[in-house]
């Protein structure tokens, strides 16, 4: 289990949180050259809406499926299947990995379980997409920079800026383009810890007068898109999408 604690941070305090954290992180060391990368995810959700409803509604445990990508992903692309679980601000993830362009196949039944490297993690969110019938619904796109403790290993600290995302009806295509913005002044300041919280935080957190939030990119993008398509939140009212199309096509 890991806990997720997410704060709201002006862009201009990026560099001094930057420089502050540096004493006691690391870079990622997988993140690649600059320690920046983009992350682009497929959030999944029934027809109504089940897990956008969840979070607002502020239901404690709540399950959600996404299917991700990193950078320029290509359909010949290896991404993750993530089922994630939430208990307040305590999460539980499992993850299994397959070519982005062999998902649908696989989701339809034309292709072995097997041909996973976690198959019992992707029989468990098969059964969970058709179990709810779940279809895509929005790709969320943001830039990552992530930290890692220098004392604490299950420490990791991100900075995601960027945040942006579009509606979609595909789990074969991580596009590229992403236009409409949820942040532009902002970013998400993310703290996963496994025991506990560090204390050498607090006070730039209290400096900056920042307070957590329950910050969901899922449904913070989804509100966006909506605004940006019909001047007005995601509405799952009555079972009818806002969005023409948005769950039309098969997973």
């Amino acid at each position: 289990m890991r806990h997720e604690i997410k704060y709201l941070i002006p862009n201009r305090e990026r560099e001094h949180l930057r420089r502050f954290i540096a004493e006691y992180t690391m870079r990622d060391p997988h993140a690649g050259a600059g320690g920046i990368y983009t992350v682009r995810s497929i959030y999944l959700d029934t027809s109504r809406g089940a897990h956008y409803s969840a979070k607002m509604e502020g239901v404690r445990q709540r399950m959600k499926a996404r299917i991700r990508g990193y950078d320029q992903t290509a359909a010949e692309d290896v991404v993750s299947l993530e089922l994630k679980r939430k208990t307040g601000a305590t999460a539980w993830k499992r993850r299994a990995h397959l070519e982005l362009h062999r998902i649908a196949p696989w989701l339809r039944g034309h292709l072995e379980t097997s041909e996973f490297d976690d198959p019992d993690a992707a029989r468990t969110f098969k059964y969970f997409v058709l179990r709810h019938n779940l279809k895509p619904a929005v790709l969320v796109v943001y830039e990552r920079e992530a930290f890692e403790g220098l004392h604490d290993p299950t420490l990791r600290i991100t900075f995601d800026t960027g945040l942006r995302g579009r509606f979609t009806a595909h789990v074969e295509r991580l596009p590229a383009i992403a236009p409409v913005s949820v942040f532009d002044n902002h970013f998400i300041l993310e703290v996963k810890y496994n025991h506990h919280f560090p204390a050498w935080v607090k006070p730039v957190l209290a400096r900056l007068g920042s307070q957590r939030k329950a910050l969901s990119k899922y449904t913070l993008t989804m509100d966006a898109c909506a605004r940006a398509t019909h001047g007005r939140r995601a509405s799952f009212a009555g079972g009818r999408e806002l969005r023409p199309g948005l769950m039309q096509s098969s997973v």
